[in-house]
């Protein structure tokens, strides 16, 4: 389905199931197709809501710079013109960025908080992997940035098991964005502030799930985070990267349910 959140940009959005809504928010790269598997599990218990954010997979990108507070009030209409008064939101990286936001600008609507690979955004290591990525897009375009980032959002272990597969990744990966739409939205993550500002502006519950083998979130940085909240848990996911909800789905959706149930 597409919503329009403005007279000349749309947003894509899906949902399947009953009970209470639960909103799922994607990582950079990713769109409501790499939910697929997650969804078929969750909308057992959830109305479950997938979206694509500005810039990413079959929504529009517009003109405006992708900020929080932008990506924040899209999902507000979104959920309004839907009658879906409050949720459970369930962010994995970029997506977990957008979950916080939202939480932090609109406490009231947000019942419990699921964040997956986010941390307190501290760390070089960190900081020059989201730049690398923006320079080989920018000079190599999307097949060159897919394969670049491969090795920092797959741990080891999942990769040995599916090598093979990788050309298939990354053509899905290239096929479902765009250029124009993955520029903006790293333009925008370099110039979001430190997740403790909307952090202690949240006082729901919330769930923080971190992997032990993820460059891009050090479980300093993960607890960090956790720590920021007033009423807030965290759980290692290990032997696993940064995709934790991809390598290894039934932990990373195990917790997710007895946190939310």
């Amino acid at each position: 389905m597409q919503f329009p959140v403005s007279p000349d940009l749309s947003i894509f959005y899906e949902t399947r199931g009953e009970g209470p809504p639960l909103v799922l928010l994607n990582g950079m790269s990713q769109t409501t197709q790499n939910w697929m598997s997650q969804v078929r599990h969750l909308s057992a218990h959830f109305k479950v809501l997938s979206w694509d954010a500005r810039g990413q997979g079959r929504s529009g990108l517009g003109e405006q710079e992708l900020t929080l507070d932008l990506h924040a009030a899209d999902l507000l209409q979104l959920l309004d013109a839907l009658g879906l008064e409050r949720v459970h939101l369930c962010g994995f990286s970029y997506g977990a960025r957008l979950a916080l936001a939202f939480a932090a600008r609109s406490p009231d609507r947000v019942e419990r908080l699921v964040l997956t690979s986010l941390g307190d955004g501290s760390g070089a290591l960190r900081n020059v992997i989201v730049r690398s990525w923006q320079e080989v897009l920018e000079r190599g375009g999307m097949t060159a940035m897919a394969w670049a980032s491969i090795p920092h959002l797959l741990g080891e272990d999942f990769l040995s098991r599916y090598e093979g597969q990788m050309e298939a990744v990354i053509r899905a990966t290239v096929s479902r964005n765009s250029e124009a739409g993955l520029k903006a939205l790293l333009a925008g993550l370099s110039s979001f502030p430190p997740t403790s500002d909307d952090a202690v502006r949240c006082p729901m519950p919330a769930l923080v799930i971190s992997a032990d083998r993820d460059p891009l979130v050090s479980l300093e940085s993960a607890l960090a985070l956790n720590d920021s909240f007033v009423n807030a848990e965290h759980r290692l996911v290990e032997g696993c990267g940064h995709t934790i909800p991809v390598e290894l789905p039934e932990i990373w959706r195990r917790y997710v349910l007895d946190f939310l149930l």
